[in-house]
C-alpha cells in the first residue's frame, strides 16, 4: 500500500532525512520519499505489518505534524506571541517601569517554552536519528542564552542577564521561517495544485441530478458537467453543449480553444466560458493530468549531485559549528576570563552558522524551475539535467515529426483532364494509406465528387487500380514526392507532396544558434530531402539515411570527439540515440506523454526547446548564486561571531546573529523567486 502525508514543520533537508530514517527503521516499510520543499512524505508499506496510524505517530513523535487540508497552521499565533515578547523588551529599553528583572525573566521563559518548543522537538528527533539539523543550533543557542541570564540574575555567576537575547533569537528565526514558507508556497502553488488534483471534486451527472465526487472515484463512461471556471480533471469527450477551454497546461499557450460535441478535452484544461456535458474517457490514474503528476513526482524525488553534496556538507557543517562554538567559549574565557563575553561569542557562532540557506539553495531553485517550465509546456523529468545544460554544445534534431509535421500536404498539382480531380478522389477512397488520405482530403476541399469507376483494388506498396485508371507513386524529384494519376499510359494529373516544415522550426534553430549551440539534423529520411530541410532552417550539419541504431552511433561518435550532445526526437525510433545522449528531449504529444523517454519532455512541441535551454541555464545559475552567497555569508559572519575582530570594535550579538541568519535564508529565497519572472 502507498500513502502520501502532508507534513508541517519540515524546514530543511536534515528534517527530511530525520523522517526518512525513522520511517525506514519501522518493520513493514518498503520505501520512503520525503520532500521538505512540498511538505510531503510518501510511504510504501505492508499494511499487515504496520498501520497508517503507526506511521503518522512515528512522524509526529519526531516533532512534526501530519495535517489535513482543512487544518490551519498555528505558526502565525505562536509568532504573534513571540513578537509581543520582543515588543515588551524593546519598550523596556526606553521605559524604566517595564525594566523589571522578574517580569523579563518570566517573559523570556514563556517565549522559550512556547516559541522554542518546536526547536526542541526538532533537535531531539535529529539527534535521536544521528542527524545534525539547524534546530540543534537554535535550541542550544537560545537555551544557553536563557540559562546564562537566569544564573546571572540569581547571582550564581558574575555578569548581567540578557533575557532579551533568546526572545529576539526565537522571534527572528521563526519570522524567517514563516516568511520563507510563505514565499516557497507562493512559488510552488501551481505545482502543488497539479500534484494534489486527485483530492479535487468533479460534478457527475446521474440522471438529471449532479453529484460531487472526487476525481479518482469517477469511472470511465460516466458523464461530468463542465462550467465556466472549472478545471477539467479527467480526460473526456464533449457530448452536449460547447465550451471555450485553455490548454495552457498542455501547450503553454493561453489562447482558448472552442470545444464542440465530439471534441476531446485533455485533463488539466481550464474552462474559460460555456457549459458542456462530457463523457469520461480515462479514469484519473490513467489521465493526462495524473501522468504529468507522476513525472513531477519522480522529478521531485531525484536530487542533483550538487544538492546531495550540499546535504552532506550541511550535516557535517552543523557538527563543525558545535565544535567551533565550544572552542570559541573556551578560548575567550581562557584568555580574558570574561564569562559574559565568552558566552556571547559562543552563542553568536551557534546562531549565525545555521545552514538554512545552504540547505534550501538547490531544492528551491529546482522546484521553482520545474513549476516555471511546466507553465511553458516543458517537463524536466530529471532535475540532474540542470547540471548538464551549461555543458551542452551540440544539439542533434530528428527531422520527421520534430522539425516537420510528420504528415504530407499538397505542395502543388497539375491537372490535364477536367475530371482528373473527381477520379483521384474516388480512387483514393479505396485506400487508407497516409498519402491517399492527403490527396482525398485535398480533392474534397476543391469540390471533388465521387464518380463511377467500377471496381477498384489497392496494390500494396504501389497504388490503386480502377479499370484503366491507376494512381500511385511517381518517385521523388528535388526532394518532393510525386503521385501520378494515369489513364492507360497517359498521365492526367500529378500531385506533389511534401512533409512540411513546422512553422516554428526556423525560429527554434535560430534561437538555439543564438545560444551558441552547434545545431545538426539526424534523419532516416532521404538525403536530398533532409538536406533541403537543413538548408531551409540553416542548421550546421545534416546526416541522413540512418536507422535507429546508426543514430545512436552518430551520437556516440560526436561524444567521442569531445562534444556534449543533446538529442531531440519523438522518443520512438529515436530511443537509442536519446538514451546515448548526454541530455535528451522527447517531443511530447498530448496523452502520449507517459511513453516518452527523454530527460526533458517538450509537451508543447519543438517550439519550447529554446525555452527549456534558457530555464535550465537560469536554474543552474541560481543554484550557483545561492550556494555562493550561502558559503560567503558563513565565511564572513563566523569569524566576526567568534570575536576575531573584537579589538577593532566589531562585535556580533547573538540576537543580531539570529536576524542575519534569517535574512540569509530570505535572500536565497528572494533570489530564487526571480526565476518566476520571464
Amino acid at each position: 500500500m502507498e500513502r502520501t502525508f502532508k507534513v508541517e514543520g519540515m524546514s530543511c533537508v536534515n528534517c527530511a532525512r530525520t523522517i526518512e530514517i525513522a520511517l525506514k527503521n519501522r518493520d513493514g516499510v518498503k520505501n520512503v520519499e520525503v520532500s521538505f520543499e512540498l511538505g510531503r512524505v510518501k510511504v510504501e508499506f505492508d499494511e499487515e505489518t504496520v498501520s497508517e496510524d503507526q506511521l503518522i505517530r512515528t512522524i509526529e513523535s519526531l516533532g512534526y505534524k501530519v495535517i489535513h487540508d482543512e487544518e490551519e497552521s498555528k505558526d502565525l499565533i505562536v509568532l504573534g506571541f513571540c513578537f509581543l515578547g520582543s515588543l515588551y523588551f524593546v519598550l523596556s529599553m526606553v521605559l524604566d517601569p517595564l525594566a523589571n528583572p522578574l517580569i523579563q525573566a518570566l517573559v523570556s521563559i514563556a517565549v522559550q517554552i512556547v516559541g522554542g518548543f518546536k526547536f526542541y522537538k526538532g533537535a531531539y528527533s535529529s539527534l535521536k536519528n544521528k542527524v545534525a539539523g539547524m534546530d540543534v543550533l537554535v535550541a542550544l543557542g537560545t537555551s544557553g542564552s536563557l540559562l546564562y541570564s537566569l544564573l546571572a540574575w540569581a547571582g550564581f555567576i558574575e555578569g548581567d542577564p540578557f533575557f532579551e537575547t533568546n526572545v529576539f533569537l526565537i522571534t527572528f528565526v521563526r519570522l524567517g521561517r514563516f516568511i520563507e514558507d510563505r514565499m516557497k508556497k507562493k512559488a510552488l502553488a501551481k505545482l502543488k495544485a497539479l500534484l494534489s488534483a486527485q483530492s479535487s471534486e468533479v460534478k457527475v451527472l446521474e440522471g438529471e441530478r449532479e453529484v460531487k465526487k472526487r476525481a479518482q472515484e469517477v469511472s470511465k463512461g460516466e458523464k461530468i458537467v463542465l462550467r465556466t471556471g472549472d478545471t477539467v480533471l479527467l480526460d473526456c469527450k464533449v457530448i452536449k453543449g460547447e465550451v471555450l477551454v485553455s490548454e495552457a497546461v498542455i501547450t503553454g499557450e493561453p489562447e482558448p480553444i472552442h470545444k464542440r460535441p465530439g471534441d476531446k478535452i485533455v485533463s488539466g484544461s481550464e474552462v474559460i466560458n460555456g457549459y458542456a456535458v462530457a463523457e469520461v474517457e480515462n479514469v484519473f490514474l490513467s489521465s493526462y493530468l495524473a501522468r504529468i503528476g507522476d513525472l513531477i513526482d519522480k522529478a521531485i524525488s531525484e536530487k542533483p549531485k550538487v544538492q546531495r553534496l550540499a546535504d552532506r556538507i550541511s550535516h557535517y557543517f552543523v557538527l563543525g559549528v558545535l565544535a567551533v562554538s565550544v572552542l570559541t567559549f573556551v578560548g575567550w574565557f581562557y584568555t580574558s576570563g570574561n564569562l559574559p563575553l565568552s558566552v556571547n561569542f559562543s552563542l553568536a557562532v551557534l546562531v549565525v552558522s545555521c545552514p538554512c540557506a545552504l540547505g534550501i539553495a538547490t531544492p528551491l531553485a529546482i522546484m521553482v524551475g520545474l513549476s516555471k517550465a511546466l507553465q511553458k509546456g516543458v517537463i524536466i523529468k530529471k532535475p540532474s539535467s540542470v547540471e548538464i545544460f551549461p555543458r551542452v554544445n551540440t544539439v542533434v534534431l530528428d527531422k520527421t515529426g520534430t522539425l516537420t509535421e510528420g504528415k504530407f500536404k499538397i505542395k502543388d498539382y497539375t491537372l490535364k483532364d477536367n475530371k482528373a480531380l473527381d477520379v483521384a478522389f474516388t480512387m483514393e477512397l479505396a485506400s487508407d494509406h497516409p498519402v491517399a488520405q492527403t490527396i482525398r482530403s485535398f480533392a474534397k476541399e476543391k469540390g471533388a465528387k465521387e464518380v463511377d469507376l467500377g471496381p477498384c483494388r489497392e496494390i500494396v506498396g504501389k497504388g490503386v487500380q480502377c479499370g484503366e485508371y491507376f494512381i500511385g507513386d511517381g518517385g521523388t524529384k528535388n526532394g518532393v514526392k510525386e503521385v501520378v494519376l494515369k489513364k492507360g499510359n497517359e498521365v492526367i494529373a500529378v500531385f506533389r507532396l511534401e512533409d512540411a516544415i513546422k512553422e516554428e522550426a526556423p525560429k527554434v534553430v535560430k534561437e538555439l544558434k543564438a545560444l551558441g549551440l552547434y545545431v545538426m539534423i539526424l534523419s532516416g529520411d532521404r538525403k536530398e530531402k533532409a538536406q533541403e530541410v537543413g538548408k531551409t532552417l540553416g542548421v550546421d550539419r545534416v546526416i541522413a539515411e540512418v536507422g535507429p541504431e546508426d543514430k545512436r552511433k552518430v551520437v556516440e561518435s560526436l561524444q567521442g570527439e569531445g562534444k556534449v550532445v543533446a538529442m531531440v526526437g519523438d522518443g520512438v525510433n529515436d530511443a537509442p540515440a536519446l538514451a546515448q545522449a548526454d541530455l535528451s528531449f522527447a517531443v511530447g504529444g498530448g496523452t502520449d506523454i507517459a511513453k516518452k523517454t527523454g530527460d526533458v519532455v517538450l509537451i508543447s512541441g519543438i517550439k519550447s526547446l529554446p525555452y527549456a535551454f534558457k530555464i535550465g541555464l537560469r536554474v543552474y545559475s541560481k543554484i550557483k548564486q545561492n550556494l555562493f552567497w550561502a558559503f560567503l555569508y558563513n565565511a564572513l559572519s563566523i569569524p566576526v561571531a567568534m570575536g576575531l575582530f573584537y579589538k577593532w570594535g566589531l562585535v556580533l550579538k547573538p540576537e543580531i546573529a539570529g536576524l542575519m541568519m534569517a535574512l540569509s535564508s530570505l535572500s536565497v529565497v528572494s533570489n530564487t523567486l526571480l526565476l518566476m519572472k520571464d
